[in-house]
């Protein structure tokens, strides 16, 4: 009975593996198994948590501080009176202390609220990053099982080729430099079809890597998939502005180090601090003195007055990195204004390149049967059918790539303007075949 169980699980475990490998997995199934097992996204994750606690150790400074202390001693009293007396000792206190007025602190909790803002979107930055490396893998994937379809079909219509010129010179109707010409050319596309093999092997090896579990087949990209020119430049470019996550993280590197001038500088003003103390010591010695409580309240003041340059040179570097990162700013607006230029024109030539390609197999394929009743006819030679032959897979592989770059271009338009999220792989992942 036992045996038969056992059997039943391998077997219900054997259908669960060949159903994972059987079923293409789409782009989302991709995302959310790289969600998990991505650890380069997973180490994103643990240090953004890790940089988010930068505002409560900034905020520390502003707060209060308790310190409690205790203190066991055993003492030696010499006396002329009493003669030597050992006791034990006790003391115990407490210290509590509220700034009041540390302006250098202030400005270095105001610094660190500036980082956290500056972590948040970095992580966003990171996130955005993420779904483009998942996009680009499952594409690459995509592009090398179409770089293998085409170079098998290739490598097909030339066999089929050289066996009918084969037959046509065993039949004296042409000569053998045409064998030689198809022979070639079929060695040649078998080559190509190899090397398609391996590259397809690398790019599913990567997606392993990403996912960590063995992918097989994905969902294709569908014939029907839209390709649209994007709207007016100028939109692209406001919203790039106001929500480029790069960008964002610039200003707030900007505000941190102006803060963290402000704080220098402030080194150089008094401090004053409420500093409220407790304390009990007892000592039990065979003399008059008993037990000691006091309580004290008090405001410190603390002038800086010197300490080596040190300040004085901190205070100057600052404000150095301070202007650095102003500039930096207005780099990284440049940037980001170059970029969404760029990205936006790469996208409206990649459509037009998709509707220019699609014309061109149209073409070509008329061009390949007219070539072909041509050497029928005696016409036209084997090179100029191969020629056209090629030409043809070559633009057909051509227009698939077009196609991807324009998925993957139409991708860092968003992510460059800062608005690219998951919602943006659903609607790619609803462009595949079901």
């Amino acid at each position: 009975m036992k045996r038969i169980k056992l059997k039943i699980c391998v077997k219900v475990i054997l259908a669960n593996v060949l159903a994972f490998n059987v079923n293409a997995q789409s782009l989302v199934d991709v995302l959310h198994m790289a969600e998990k097992n991505d650890y380069q996204w997973v180490a994103v994750k643990h240090g953004y948590q890790s940089n988010k606690e930068v505002l409560n150790k900034g905020a520390a400074g502003i707060k209060p501080t308790l310190t409690l202390n205790a203190e066991i001693s055993q003492e030696t009293l010499s006396s002329n009176d009493y003669g030597n007396d050992d006791y034990d000792s006790h003391r115990y206190s407490a210290t509590l202390v509220q700034p009041v007025f540390r302006l250098e602190r202030w400005h270095a909790y105001k610094k660190s609220r500036a980082v956290d803002r500056q972590v948040d979107a970095d992580f966003k930055s990171a996130q955005q990053a993420f779904y483009m490396r998942v996009v680009e893998i499952y594409f690459d994937v995509l592009r090398a099982e179409e770089n293998v379809k085409f170079r098998l079909a290739e490598k097909t219509a030339i066999e089929q080729q050289l066996m009918q010129t084969e037959q046509r010179f065993k039949a004296d109707l042409i000569a053998s430099t045409d064998v030689e010409e198809a022979r070639a050319a079929f060695d040649m596309s078998s080559v190509q079809h190899i090397l398609a093999l391996q590259d397809k092997d690398i790019a599913l090896e990567g997606l392993s890597t990403l996912v960590g579990l063995e992918i097989t087949m994905l969902s294709g990209l569908a014939m029907d998939a839209p390709v649209d020119r994007p709207t007016g430049l100028q939109g692209w470019i406001d919203r790039a502005l106001k929500n480029s996550p790069q960008l964002i993280s610039s200003s707030y590197i900007k505000n941190a180090a102006e803060e963290e001038f402000k704080s220098r500088r402030a080194a150089h003003y008094p401090t004053l601090d409420l500093v409220g103390t407790y304390q009990n010591s007892d000592r039990y010695i065979q003399t008059s003195e008993g037990g000691l409580k006091s309580t004290s309240l008090n405001l410190k003041l603390a002038v800086p007055l010197y300490a080596g340059g040190g300040v004085s040179a901190s205070r100057r570097q600052s404000q150095q990195l301070y202007l650095q990162s102003r500039n930096e700013f207005e780099y990284k607006k440049r940037e980001t204004l170059q970029n969404t230029n760029n990205i936006y024109r790469i996208v409206n030539t990649d459509v037009s390149r998709v509707l220019a390609q699609k014309q061109s197999i149209r073409s070509l394929k008329s061009a390949l049967n007219a070539t072909q009743a041509g050497y029928k006819a005696g016409t036209r030679t084997i090179v100029d059918v191969l020629a056209a032959q090629q030409a043809l897979y070559g633009v057909q592989r051509d227009y698939a790539n077009a196609r991807f770059d324009y998925v993957l271009d139409s991708l860092k338009l968003k992510q460059v303007a800062g608005s690219l999220g998951e919602r943006d792989i659903l609607e790619v992942n609803s462009w595949l075949d079901s």
